[in-house]
Formats: structure tokens, sequence, C-alpha cells
């Protein structure tokens, strides 16, 4: 059941609404204006990474050139494999 995040577009107050199905219709409100029309917004994400490990090996960040001018970043973590 994902929950979505709304800005109101009068106010620019956010909603998150609870999608029960993908087929649901809802009918938003601004709690804060009153009105009725909206543009999703990405939502923020938070992660958490443990950072003491019992057997002493923790995630290491490995940076590489990506393009001329830029670098890109690569997470290793410990017992995660594809």
């Amino acid at each position: 059941m994902p929950i979505y995040e709304f800005r109101c577009v009068k106010c620019g107050n956010i909603e998150e609404v609870l999608f029960i199905s993908s087929k649901e219709e809802i009918k938003l409100h601004c709690n804060q204006c009153g009105g009725e029309e909206f543009e999703r917004i990405v939502s923020r994400t938070s992660h958490f990474v443990k950072t003491s490990f019992s057997s002493g090996e923790g995630p290491s960040l490995t940076s590489r050139s990506c393009s001329p001018g830029s670098s890109c970043s690569t997470i290793t973590l410990p017992g995660y494999t594809k």
C-alpha cells in the first residue's frame, strides 16, 4: 500500500495519501486552503547504514571518475550480493 505525497497548487501545502488499491479513486482537498488542484511530488526517503560491525568488516565507499569533471561513488555493504 503506497503512500504518495501531493502539493497543493494554490498554497503549496503537502498532503500524504495512502492508496489501498491501484483502482481506488480519491478526491483530494487541501487541509490548509481547501484547494482541489494538486501535483504529485517525489517523496524523500531515508536510509540507515550500521556503522559498527561485529566482524570488523564495514561498508566501503569507492570513488571513481564518471566523466570529465565529475565523480561517482559506490557503496559496498557487507552481506549484500547481487
